[in-house]
């Protein structure tokens, strides 16, 4: 029998009053996943245009960095590595926490049954994959604008 909870599809990934922030990880990994692979494909159709000759690419090049004003290219580029950069960092902190490392001893569970595995090292976790994500992803940014490496 189907719920009305599983109607609803992907739109449930985000529900902010039934998940903690362990599902708002997941679902934005999932995200971020489908994003990069769309731009995967765009990336490799926008490639693949090379082999038209130096005219059709040199177009494409001006297209792609001019679709929405002046020097759009690099702003494109900047939401990729964001994305990219979360992706990595969740996969990581994901696979760490999925093969048990980092979580606690089992335990028996009691009432009120709040997890253990969701505290603690877990968090820690967390914390680190932002303070990494605003730091790589500055210096990426500041490298696709500027060109300069720190």
């Amino acid at each position: 029998m189907m719920t009305i909870e599983n109607k609803k599809g992907w739109i449930s990934w985000f529900n902010p009053f039934k998940y903690g922030t362990d599902r708002w990880m997941y679902s934005l990994h999932r995200l971020t996943g489908i994003i990069l692979g769309l731009y995967l494909i765009a990336h490799v159709w926008e490639t693949s245009h090379i082999l038209d000759g130096p005219i059709t690419w040199n177009s494409l090049m001006v297209f792609l960095d001019y679709p929405f004003g002046p020097h759009f290219g690099p702003f494109i580029l900047s939401g990729v590595l964001l994305v990219a950069v979360y992706h990595a960092l969740n996969g990581i902190r994901l696979t760490i926490v999925e093969n048990g490392l980092m979580l606690p001893k089992p335990y028996r569970p009691e009432f009120p049954y709040r997890p253990k595995s969701l505290k603690g090292l877990n968090n820690v976790l967390k914390i680190m994959l932002g303070v990494l994500m605003i730091i790589i992803s500055a210096v990426g940014i500041y490298f696709i604008f500027t060109g300069v490496i720190l």
